[in-house]
């Protein structure tokens, strides 16, 4: 009896698409080094680009992904013969092989561009810049795709309205908070019926973050009163704090009151 190959593993991307693109970014610049350059002399460095590109594109696209199919047809790029390869088609391969890869990052940045959010992020608000922080966090929550994860210390029914509401059908919201009123489990047993939405209570909440999948944002105010008297900031988290902050969120999430 034949034996049932086995089914291969999904392996989801876990690298934010500005990391990833920051990342390509420089392989695409030291993949500069290696053109003019004979194929023996950079036979070494050429193998260690690969090995470090394939990384980044296994964590940016997954594996398998059609990103990555392509990566291995660019490392395969030029005329091969079982008998042998002449030094001059060696030398006529490699330099197929840089442009292929070149091309291919460049394709693969502009595909990742796709996944930020469209406008600019102001950043810092001033007392009364109240819509401009509604208008940059609306742009990051709508560009959700993965769960979001809201941690606000006081929370109030408006942010259903303003953001949870925001969030693309069908993405998990799961919402943090210490201080939850009547009318906020009210509003939030209503959004749950629609859709995937959790909310759960800890008195180790004190800060105001916003998760989306592999990124993080910060804000200096929690957001129902973020920029109306006081100024605030919205701030992207970079490693290592980004990672180290998500998983001090998940543990006090882990550990909270489930409310809903």
């Amino acid at each position: 009896m034949a034996t049932r190959k086995a089914a291969a593993v999904q392996k989801e991307p876990t690298l934010a698409p500005g990391r990833a693109i920051r990342a390509i970014q420089q392989q695409l610049d030291a993949l500069q080094k290696l053109k003019d350059r004979r194929y023996d002399e950079a036979d070494a460095e050429e193998t260690e680009w690969e090995h470090v590109t394939r990384g980044i594109i296994e964590l940016a696209f997954g594996d398998p992904s059609t990103s990555l199919n392509k990566f291995h047809m660019a490392t395969a790029a030029g005329h091969h013969n079982m008998m042998g390869t002449s030094p001059r088609q060696q030398q006529i391969n490699f330099e197929m092989r840089i442009k292929a890869h070149e091309a291919l990052l460049r394709s693969l940045i502009a595909t990742l561009r796709l996944q930020l959010p469209e406008e600019e992020i102001k950043g810092v608000y001033e007392p009364g810049d109240e819509y401009a922080f509604y208008r940059d966090l609306t742009v990051i929550v709508q560009a959700a795709t993965q769960g979001v994860l809201f941690v606000d210390a006081y929370l109030s029914e408006e942010v259903f309205n303003l953001y949870v509401s925001k969030v693309p059908d069908g993405v998990p919201v799961r919402l943090l908070s210490n201080k939850i009123g009547a009318n906020v489990e009210t509003v939030a047993k209503m959004f749950a019926r629609n859709r995937p939405l959790e909310l759960r209570s800890s008195g180790d909440i004190h800060d105001r973050a916003i998760f989306l999948g592999q990124r993080g944002w910060i804000t200096g105010q929690s957001i129902k009163d973020a920029a109306k008297k006081k100024p605030t900031y919205l701030i992207e988290l970079d490693e290592p704090l980004l990672t180290s902050s998500k998983d001090i969120y998940e543990r006090i999430w882990r550990g909270a009151t489930v409310v809903i």
